[in-house]
């Protein structure tokens, strides 16, 4: 399917991506080349880049990523598809580094839902006292909002479902995202776990369309944090892995 932007009108511009829209019930999503993290300044004045899927700034780009990211996407979507999980997934054009994906409304002012497999990253500087770095965890499901401001900060059911508050979602609703988001989180883990991969986590994000919560965005090597042999893959090394396998 072709996905030319050029008579589309640019509705988002994002960290990472792009949207345009298509039609009253889709939109395009466009990939572009940039990756998130953190810069960091030492003492001697020099300056270290760590890469963070999570993090709210762009600290570079690498040429191509945007296209392994698209196809990362349809990769896991299709996966998703097949294991009959709700996504917005509709069509791609690789040459393009675009995705058809259905218009779905915010759950509230937007949210992320993170999945932890192990104790890494925010979650150290969150809970320091309660965590240890590497700590294997059980379903760990966690909400987040959109904020880049207030430094995404975290949210809970009881506040999401408060009828003082909107409120962004239903109880069922939100036990239905965080069942959703496990089960896509659980295929991606258990596929990685077949090359010696470790997903330690992965941040998704959510819509609702006809009242039923979705994954929307894109499923890449940005939104994942992944280990080999104690050893965390770049996101570049993340992506490039992802299109070797669809070859």
């Amino acid at each position: 399917m072709s996905l030319k932007l050029a008579n589309l009108e640019r509705i988002y511009v994002g960290k990472t991506k792009d949207v345009y829209a298509y039609d009253e019930k889709s939109i395009v999503l466009h990939s572009k080349d940039s990756v998130t993290g953190w810069k960091v300044q030492n003492p001697d004045g020099t300056v270290t880049v760590v890469e963070d899927p999570g993090a709210n700034e762009v600290i570079g780009e690498v040429a191509g990523i945007g296209l392994k990211n698209i196809i990362s996407s349809v990769h896991y979507f299709n996966m998703f598809e097949a294991a009959g999980l709700s996504t917005a997934f509709l069509d791609a054009d690789l040459t393009e580094k675009n995705i058809l994906l259905k218009k779905a409304e915010k759950v509230g002012h937007g949210l992320e839902c993170i999945v932890r497999f192990k104790a890494m990253g925010s979650i150290l500087r969150t809970y320091p006292d309660y965590v240890k770095e590497g700590q294997e965890l059980t379903d760990f499901f966690e909400v987040t909002t959109k904020h880049d401001a207030a430094g995404d900060p975290r949210i809970s059911k009881e506040f999401l479902t408060n009828p003082d508050f909107g409120p962004a979602m239903t109880s069922n609703q939100y036990d239905d995202t965080k069942a959703l988001c496990l089960k896509a989180a659980g295929i991606i883990k258990d596929d990685l776990a077949k090359h010696d991969l470790d997903l330690i986590d992965i941040k998704f994000e959510i819509g609702m369309v006809d009242d039923q919560i979705i994954l929307i965005d894109e499923i890449s090597a940005g939104i994942m944090r992944v280990f080999k042999n104690g050893k965390q893959f770049s996101e570049e090394e993340l992506a490039d892995f992802f299109v070797s396998q669809s070859a």
